[in-house]
């Protein structure tokens, strides 16, 4: 997984047992979750998008739930 930040396993898996994600209350990830995908719901993997469009319409959305 040469050039990767965290390996796949721990995206997965170990994430869920670190003490930030067993202090996320439920219901708070449950929100979130729904709110990431109201913000991908219009775009598809053939989705066109230029880098601009990404910025606007993907990345500062996520952001800003976050």
């Amino acid at each position: 997984m040469q050039g990767q930040l965290f390996t796949q396993d721990f995206l997965t898996r170990g994430v869920r047992e670190t003490p930030s994600w067993q202090a996320f209350p439920d219901v708070e990830y449950a929100n979130f979750e729904s709110d990431l995908h109201s913000i991908y719901k219009g775009l598809s993997t053939e989705s066109t998008i230029n880098e601009a469009q990404t910025e606007a319409l993907v990345i500062n959305k996520v952001l800003g739930v976050l």
